[in-house]
């Protein structure tokens, strides 16, 4: 079975479609969400696209 992870460009927080408690979605937060599905071992990430995806 090959699993893949949710890489969350708008935030990654407790409520789901909102800011409120939302961590701040840099480059360096991107790489340690990268490098722990790596080192877990899952087999890739799934990245949102489009206008509303952006960081």
């Amino acid at each position: 079975m090959e699993m893949f992870w949710y890489l969350p460009t708008m935030g990654d927080g407790r409520y789901l479609g909102t800011a409120k408690g939302a961590k701040i979605t840099d480059l360096h937060y991107f790489r340690q969400i990268a490098q722990a599905v790596d080192r877990l071992g899952y087999t890739g990430m799934l990245v949102p696209t489009g206008h509303a995806c952006k960081p």
